[in-house]
Order: C-alpha cells, then structure tokens, then sequence
C-alpha cells in the first residue's frame, strides 16, 4: 500500500532536525569558548606562579595583574565604542536605505546591526589592546623633569608621560572614523548594488539622504584631522634639520612650519564648512574648489620652504641656525648624561720618571697584565675539574685581600648541559643541575711562568684570604649558560640525586623545605608544563612526584628581565661575593626612552652587537641594580637613581616592585658602571663633547672640527686593519685633586677623527659608591701630540728584540699574540702597558704571558721597556737605577736584556756572532719552559 505524505509529519520532523543542527553548533561555540578561556586562564596562571617564584617575600605579580587590569579595562573601553560607533552608523545606514527602498519602490531589505557590530567591535578591540596600557600608566603617574623644552617651553615630561597617550587617544579616534568613512561607502555600496542587480547609475549615488551620509562622515573626520595638527607641530622637535641630520626644529621649522601648523586648524576648519555649504546647495565645482586649496597651501608652503632652505638658509647656514644646534647640543648631552660630566684640563704632560712610579705604587701594583680571553682559557684549562664544567666569562671588581684593595677577575664555574656526554631526560633535569663555585684571579700578578694566578681556586673554594673571599654557597643554580629547567627533590632521591663536584648524593633544594617556594610538580602543573616545553617526559616521568620541585628561568639576564619588562636589563651581569660568602649576580637595567625633544637618536654600527638593543633610542639612565642569588634565584630590584622622572613614575605604577631598603653595602663595596652604558656614552660623546654655553663650540660643532674618534687599537681581522679599544677598567689615583686615593675606573680614549691617532683626551667614570656615576673628561694640552694606543703599538713593531722573539715563538706550533694594550693614567703622565703571550697549538694548552712590554714618550720620542713581567719591564725601562737607560742595554732582576731605543754592539764582537748566541739562548729557554710545561700538564692530568 502507497503511505501517504503527511506534511505535519514532515514538518516537526524538519523541525526537530533545524533544532538538533543549532543544539550542536550551541555546543560547539560553548566548547570553543571553553578551550579559550581554559588556553587564557591557563597562561595567566603559568605568568603568576613564575612572577611569585621569582621573590617567595616580595609581589613581583603586581606588574602583570597591574597590566591585565589595564589591558582588559582598555580593552573593554575599545569594544564599548567601537561597537557603539558601529551601531550607531549601521542604524543610519538601514534607515536611509529604507528611505531610498520606499522612494525608488524597491523590495526592503533585511540589514544585519547588532551581530555586525559586536563582531567588528570585537576583532577592533583585541587590534588595540596593546595599545593604549602602557602610555596610559606612564600618562597617569607622570613626573615632571623640572627641565623646559627650547622651542615649545613645555616640561619635559609632556612629551615623555603625556604627549604619547595623547597621540594613542587621537590615533585611535581618528582611525575608528576613517574606518567608518569607508565602511559607511562600502555598506550602501554592497548594498545598493546587490538590491539593484549591479546596475547601479550616477542617480542612484546622488541620492541627497546617502550623499549626506557620507559627506557628514568625511566632514567630522577633517574636523577630527585639525586636532593633529598640535601634534605634528610638535613632531618637528623629532625630525632631522641642516645638512648634518640634527634633531630638532631649524630655521624653517619654526618659521614657517611651525607657523603654518598652528593656524591649519582654523584653515581647514573654515575649508570644511565652505565645502560643505557648497555641497548642500549643489555647488560641487565651487566645492572642490574649496577643498582643493589645502593640498595647494600645503604644496606651495613646502616649495617656498625649500626655496628659502636651499637658497637663504644653506649658503649662511651656521648663522640660522646657531640657536637650534646650541639646543640639539644642550638637550643631547641632558638626556644621555653628558652634561653632568667634570672637565679636566692638563696644563702639561710630564714625562714619567722613576719617582713618579715609586709616588703611585699602589697605581703601579694594580695594572692590569692578564687578559680576559687567556685567562678564562686558562681557568678553563686549570680549574673546569670535568668536562661539564666551564667558564663563560669574568668581571673585574674590586676586592680587599689581605688588607689590601686590588682589582680582581671573578668567573663562574658552570654547568652546561650541551658538555654532557649523555644528554638524556634523566642527567640534564635530575642529575646536572648546577655549577659550583668561582675562581677569581689577580689581574695584576703573574706566576713565575707567565701563567695566570689565584686567589680564588679549586672546588674546594682553596682562599688566600678567609674573611673577604671566602665561599660559603658554592652552587650555581642560575647563571648565563642555564638555560633549561631542572627538577629537585625527585622521586627516586637515592638514584636520581644531583652531582656535586664530589659526586655527593644531596637533593640541596629539599634540604630547605619550603622556604624558597619553588613551583610544586602537581599533576595540573605537570600538564602545563609538559605542553609549554613540549616535552611529554614531564607527565609520563615516574621520578616526579608532588612533592618535586621545578626551577625554571635559570638564565640571569631572561630571569631578571622577567619582572620589570618596562626596562631593558643589560645583558653583561657580574659575579659577586657577599660578606657571607654567597655568590649574588648583579646586573644593571636601563630606563630608556625615544621621546626627548631635540636630542640626537642613537643608533649602533652593524657590527657592535653590545648596542644593538639600545637602537633609536635618545634619551637613557642605569636606574636600576638588580641582584639574583646564585643558589636559589631570589631576585630583588633596587632604584639607584632616584632622580630619574621615569624610574620615579614606575616605581608609582608598580609601588611593591622595587626593594625600600638601599643597596646592601657588601655588593655596594664592589659596585661598578656597566661597560655598555659607558661605550654607549663613549659613542654619543665623539661628537657632543663641545660645552654648547661656550659660543665659539657652535660652529666648531657644526663644522665637525672637533670631532673625536675611539682611540684605535691593531686588529688585521678587522676592515682596515684596526678596532675601537675597549672600555677598561683601572684602578688608579686620579690626577689632581679628584681622588685621595687609588680607586677602580672605567676608562676609554679618544683621538680626533679622521687619519689622526694622537690622543687627545680620555673619559673616566668612577665606581666607588660615594662617587658612583660620576664621570670626568681628561683633556691633553691642544699644543702636545700625545702617542694613541695604535701609535705606540707601532712602535712596539719597530722594536727589532719583539719582533724577533715573536718570529721565534711562533715556530714550532705555538702560536703568539698580543693582549689588551692599556693607557695607564699616572699623575699627569702616561704609562703604555701591553703584554705578549705564546700558547701552543693545542687544546689543552695554557697561554702564557711571555713579556710585558711598556712605554712611556719622552718629547718626540718613544722610550720602551722589556721584561718577564711589569716590575722587570719598569726596571728595564728605567735602567735598573731608576734613570733612563739613554740607549745602553740593562739587565732586569730576571737576567732578561731590554732597550729603551736602539740595541748596542760591542766593537770587539761581530753583530752576526752576537745575534746568534741570543737567539740561540733563547731557543734553550724556550726548551726549558717547552719541557717545564709538559711536566706541569702530566702533574695535572695525574
């Protein structure tokens, strides 16, 4: 039998399955949001439980709440009026073409509103929800800096907190009604196309309601446009005037342009409403007439300005802009801290003589002969213990010894887990976890066969001074090379026990119990670890247990970044040892800004990676000290510029962040400038050393007569066969007045620019507490050639016993080379120091300082002295009876020949006899010491 249709049947049927279809699509949304929410909540609370690890007793979480909050409040803000701006133009939009529909007898069309508007409101406000939260801090807790711009006369802080937020606030309002311009256009574009088959005609777009729309809309965003006309006048402070790329408002800047933008309001004011009266009445000739004039104003005023800049300004360009350069000058040398710098001016330059060294012992004792790179190649050598140990770098500071203060390299001995041979889940999270202990070296002292020496060595942390450098805490849970996470108390404690240097079986972090509060494994931690890492180890591992611990964030620099990400952390943290004995990192963090008037932009050459994150910056302060325990990774943050307005604002925003008590006074003791600060100084310096108060320094300025260079130092890996010296650190009495005593420095030369290699002055910044910061600028008398470093390098070359030595050494596999070439400050005389090493063509070999070779100028004159080490190296230099050797040669107390010029002959003697009985004495030297080093490497290997 035929089954007959039943069209309710059908019906609830269709029904049920259109219910069932949005039932699932409900379900899937809701799931969606689920998976969302669960990714957010989760990230949160990873960043949370991270940020409290950091200090168990402090609230480094703050930042991030502090920041949600402001991100999620600007964030809803955004949505609210984007949506609502969205709305409201969707509503005129259905109204008018409902209009248009009725009057052209047209079907009406269903128009979407709301869903359109939450959709766009949303997508909008996640577009800027990192846009405004930032600013909008600095904006609400702004802080004068009590210094007025040149041009504008408005304080500074304007255009650091305020001038920014102000720019976000337009910007975001201006592009909102761009957008609805072209949105608006587009809308009754789609719409009246689709509702008229495509066949849309000029009428149809003339239609008075939709034409008036969208006028309307063009009006209220050039009226909107005259707002930024306040800001691009000030925008001038910022751009580049004169041929020579200055920053700041020129001659025509302010002349014209400045001019011109501060009554552009009013111009295009007065423009939109002629345009649109004339629209109104159908006059769209004289209508674009209008328009057009502002476009021709803007084109006729940038050619008359060009005219003016090229034909007037440029020929007589000096007295134009004479003011502007003195600003540029002034406001540079203010935000980079030049301006606080303390001249001092040598009258003369003395020769040195023997009672200058013997009146600046202390000066003289503390010279540095022993190189970075050969020493940590040594140490790694003499002092790794096993091949998972190593040593990544050293810092110089100062430290008491025996009584007495000296200058001393610290490095640490670290872990790292690429050295394994087993590079399993097991050794790198359980067994290999950290480093242990320091070796710190004398920079000033060498052992009797040139090798580096020791205060600090051994993994039994062997001191020659128990009280100042001794190490209670050797182990080195966060350092510059860990950078995995390891895990602590595993289950399995007796198989999985980390390794010490001894093989010591110790959970060290469950020893403490809870008081470091490090992140528990729990199985919800477990999970979220295992899929940041990647790594399902994490969940499946058997060893873990709730009661394990992860440390995470070990690398210093990455961990001390992670709770002030408003500041950028220098990436050079040194080593310290505190009054306890715990080994403490310290490391130096910058406030930095790209927003201050009139001062010149920084930007690093290509090749100097050290600079290269301090890009465009120009304006920057060392606001900040953060130390990280070397053991258990307790960061802190103190302020030591008080005076900085955007440290002061920050420390409002975020008031738990920043420790109240002071530096603690036992790293305060071995505080120093960090070395990128100062080169970047340095850098800036070059050409913004000229005291722009002085008149005649403008056009001196200007002219780029006086521009200096780094002093150079050889380097035939480098392009031309020369780098800039580094920055480097002496301890010294500095000349005059300025110290009492010997004190630790960062210092660096200058030569002019150009072909000359003469210095002409070098620039110190102390380090001592009392005197942090402060830096004087020692300047040569102008009428006296004063040897550069690559100066007196080439006169070491010329020195027939050097280079015959270093021809020697050479051969046989050993291969020579030069370390740093210092310019040792004495009084007012100059001591060149600069020491020679061999090393053999080995990986297991031990650089050794051969000879040290000093100098000093005597006139026109180059006066040098040769030795096994300083002390033999002064005596040669001097004769050995503290006169100079006038040519005749001398004997030091270690029975090795030196000359102050050129080598004598005795008549009786042939000079081809003479030369090979040296050479031949010291090939047998060099046998022995050859000899004398393998016996010291069997011992070792022993």
């Amino acid at each position: 039998m035929e089954e007959v249709y039943d069209y309710y049947k059908e019906k609830e049927k269709m029904q049920k399955s259109h219910k069932g279809g949005k039932g699932k699509i409900t379900a899937l949304i809701v799931f969606a949001l689920i998976v969302v929410a669960a990714i957010i909540g989760s990230s949160i609370y990873m960043e949370l439980i991270q940020l409290k690890e950091l200090n168990p007793n402090a609230d480094y979480t703050t930042v991030f709440t502090k920041n949600i909050l402001y991100k999620t409040v600007f964030f809803i803000i955004s949505f609210v009026c984007i949506t609502l701006f969205v709305f409201i133009t969707n509503k005129m939009i259905r109204r008018n073409l409902k209009k248009y529909f009725t009057s052209n007898n047209l079907e009406q069309r269903k128009l979407i509103n709301a869903p359109v508007a939450l959709v766009i409101g949303i997508l909008g406000a996640f577009l800027t929800k990192e846009f405004f939260f930032n600013k909008a801090l600095l904006f609400l807790n702004s802080a004068n800096f009590g210094i007025k711009d040149p041009q504008f006369g408005q304080d500074i802080g304007y255009y650091m907190f305020q001038r920014p937020f102000y720019m976000s606030l337009f910007s975001f309002i201006s592009n909102l009604w761009l957008f609805l311009v072209f949105y608006t256009a587009a809308y009754y574009l789609i719409v009246l196309m689709s509702a008229l088959n495509g066949t849309l005609s000029g009428k149809d777009l003339k239609d008075k309601t939709i034409l008036r729309h969208n006028l309307i809309n063009v009006a209220i965003f050039f009226i909107l446009k005259t707002v930024s006309f306040k800001f691009q006048r000030e925008s001038l402070l910022f751009t580049n005037f004169t041929s020579k790329d200055i920053t700041g408002t020129g001659y025509v800047d302010t002349n014209i342009w400045i001019k011109y933008y501060t009554i552009a309001p009013v111009i295009l004011l007065v423009i939109v409403l002629l345009a649109g009266f004339f629209m109104w009445k159908g006059k769209l000739k004289k209508s674009a007439f209008v328009i057009a004039t502002f476009p021709v104003l803007f084109i006729l005023l940038t050619f008359a300005s060009t005219i003016i800049q090229k034909a007037i300004v440029g020929p007589n360009e000096i007295e134009f802009e004479d003011k502007y350069l003195k600003n540029n000058m002034t406001e540079t040398r203010a935000a980079f801290g030049l301006d606080k710098i303390q001249p001092y001016d040598f009258s003369k330059i003395d020769e040195l003589t023997p009672e200058i060294i013997n009146n600046n012992r202390n000066t003289v004792d503390n010279i540095r002969v022993v190189d970075y790179t050969p020493t940590l190649n040594s140490n790694k050598q003499l002092q790794s213990n096993t091949n998972f140990y190593t040593f990544h770098n050293g810092d110089i500071l100062n430290y008491t010894v025996n009584g007495k203060e000296i200058p001393v390299l610290i490095s640490a001995r670290e872990i790292n887990s690429n050295y394994l041979s087993n590079q399993n889940f097991v050794n790198k999270t359980f067994k290999y976890t950290h480093g242990y202990g320091v070796v710190a070296n004398p920079i000033n002292k060498l052992t009797a066969q040139g090798q580096v020496d020791f205060l600090i060595s051994g993994l039994k942390m062997d001191t020659v001074d128990k009280v100042n450098l001794k190490v209670t805490q050797p182990r080195i849970y966060y350092g510059q090379l860990t950078n995995n996470y390891v895990i602590v108390n595993p289950k399995s404690a007796g198989k999985l026990s980390e390794i010490d240097y001894d093989g010591t079986a110790v959970s060290y972090f469950d020893e403490q119990g809870d008081k470091y509060n490090k992140i528990k494994m729990n199985f919800l931690n477990r999970v979220l670890f295992a899929l940041k890492y990647a790594d399902t180890n994490l969940l499946v591992s058997s060893n873990i247990s709730s009661d394990s611990k992860i440390l995470l964030n070990r690398n210093v620099v990455e961990r001390a970044q992670k709770g002030i990400p408003f500041l950028k952390v220098d990436t050079d943290p040194a080593l310290n040892i505190t009054a306890d004995g715990k080994l403490v990192w310290v490391l130096d963090a910058y406030s930095v800004s790209d927003n201050y008037p009139y001062s010149q932009y920084y930007y690093a050459q290509s090749d100097d990676s050290d600079l290269q994150g301090l890009n465009g910056i120009n304006y920057i302060r060392n606001s900040v000290k953060v130390t990280v325990d070397a053991y258990d990774g307790t960061v802190k943050y103190y302020v030591i510029d008080k005076e900085d307005p955007i440290i002061k604002a920050y420390q409002s925003v975020y008031p738990g962040l920043f420790a109240k008590e002071a530096f603690p006074a036992d790293l305060a003791s071995h505080v120093r400038y960090p070395e990128t600060l100062f080169k970047l100084q340095t850098e800036v310096l070059k050409k913004y050393h000229l005291d722009p108060k002085k008149e005649e320094n403008i056009s001196t300025f200007y002219t780029g007569q006086d521009e200096w260079s780094i002093a150079k130092y050889p380097d035939t890996k480098n392009e031309g066969g020369a780098r800039d010296i580094d920055a480097y650190y002496n301890m010294v009495k500095l000349p005059g007045d300025i110290g009492k005593n010997e004190e630790l420095i960062l210092m660096r030369p200058f030569t002019p620019s150009g072909e000359k290699h003469n210095m002409v002055s070098w620039l110190a910044v102390r380090n001592d507490i009392e005197n942090y910061g402060k830096m004087i600028l020692f300047n040569f008398p102008k009428n006296t050639n004063i040897l550069g470093p690559d100066q007196f390098e080439v006169n070491i070359n010329q020195i027939s016993e050097i280079s015959e030595d270093m021809t020697l050494w050479g051969q046989g596999g050993s291969r020579v080379f030069k370390g740093s070439l210092l310019v040792i400050p004495i009084e007012n005389s100059i001591l060149y120091v600069e020491p020679i090493y061999i090393q053999a063509n080995s990986a297991s070999s031990i650089p050794q300082v051969k000879r040290v070779v000093v100098g000093y100028q005597q006139g026109a004159d180059f006066k040098h002295g040769i030795g096994d080490n300083l002390e033999s190296a002064l005596n040669n230099l001097f004769g050995g009876n503290g006169k100079p050797a006038d040519g005749k040669p001398t004997t030091n107390n270690q029975g090795q020949q030196g000359n102050t010029t050129a080598p004598s002959t005795d008549a009786s003697q042939s000079v081809d006899k003479q030369k090979l009985d040296e050479l031949q004495q010291k090939l047998d030297q060099l046998m022995k010491q050859s000899q004398e080093i393998n016996d010291l490497l069997k011992t070792l290997r022993k």
